[in-house]
């Protein structure tokens, strides 16, 4: 086989049968360009080879590999890999059709370019809940580090000379190895956007967003700017290192609230306030506006409950 324009990496861990075999022919269901599809078998008790079987494509191979996580697995499936460009996808999602097509088109312009589009999160059924998107080109660092770089590593496609340059994913990364491993990429690398959805991602309880502990999360964004002031010292005591810790500490507040603990939220807001007043306002005026929203959302509800029970016993009543 020639060299492939694209490879698709998947790591696999404890699938649902039915989503697996779902995104697999998802993507070898792209024609537009010539791609390879490098299932990762991290370590499944069951072969993942066995699930796929009645899968008859040339373009499909499964490597298995001793159990090291989705960074790990990806980075297995990146050595092995022959493509000119590297996508990235879970095994629970979709690949929205001739989307590999359309980011190769924006990626390959002869110069080293990382083209991403929209991803639309979905509950397990695959029905839209919302759609992540951004309009951010070119040099994409600053607002990734500050997490303003609204994107999923699922709908991104890297030239394979950046991918091997940013170097393996971080293992050690059990949540937010994909911002960790993105932030260094595009510090290599210029960004370009299309006006397309590229990724249906499946929202559900056992997957990896589902599971996150707001703490671990707190922890890790803390590693990621330390090991960017680590590969930039220049940064160090510099505005950008203050936002870039005052908006870590603010996602955190958010986060609390939108779980319905806002009381847990105001040590972070006062944490935030120390790097800035003004984000820390900004971010307390927002939940403070959520928090009233939620609570007029449950006050409608409670009240259209009763008037639906009145109106039962009155109809029950008739009868």
């Amino acid at each position: 086989m020639e060299q492939p324009d694209v490879s698709v990496v998947m790591p696999v861990w404890r699938p649902h049968g039915p989503w697996l075999r779902e995104a697999v022919e998802s993507v070898l269901a792209e024609d537009g360009c010539s791609l390879e599809l490098l299932v990762v078998d991290d370590g499944n008790e069951i072969p993942i080879a066995s699930l796929l079987a009645q899968v008859d494509d040339d373009r499909l191979q499964v490597l298995r590999v001793t159990h090291r996580g989705e960074c790990g697995a990806r980075n297995a499936g990146v050595a092995r890999a022959c493509g000119r460009f590297v996508r990235f996808v879970d095994s629970d999602d979709v690949v929205v059709g001739d989307s590999t097509r359309r980011l190769l088109e924006l990626s390959d312009t002869g110069s080293s370019v990382i083209s991403y589009g929209d991803t639309v999160v979905c509950d397990e059924a695959l029905q839209p809940l919302r759609t992540i998107t951004t309009s951010l080109e070119g040099d994409v660092t600053r607002d990734c580090l500050l997490g303003r770089f609204d994107t999923r590593i699922v709908s991104m496609l890297f030239p394979r000379a950046v991918v091997e340059q940013a170097g393996p994913m971080d293992v050690s990364f059990p949540m937010n190895g994909d911002w960790e491993f993105v932030l260094r990429a595009v510090e290599l690398a210029p960004v370009r956007q299309g006006d397309f959805t590229a990724t249906l991602y499946r929202r559900h309880t056992s997957s990896k967003t589902g599971r996150a502990s707001l703490l671990e999360g707190t922890r890790q964004r803390e590693r990621i700017i330390v090991g960017y002031l680590d590969r930039h010292p220049e940064e160090r005591g510099a505005s950008l290192e203050r936002e870039a810790r005052s908006a870590a500490v603010l996602h955190t507040a958010r986060a609390y609230a939108s779980r319905g603990q806002p009381l847990r939220a105001i040590p972070h807001l006062i944490a935030g306030a120390r790097f800035g007043l003004r984000p820390a306002c900004r971010a307390a005026a927002r939940i403070v506006l959520d928090e009233l929203q939620a609570r007029i959302r449950r006050s409608g509800s409670s009240r259209q409950e009763r008037i639906d029970g009145q109106e039962r016993h009155e109809a029950d009543g008739v009868s």
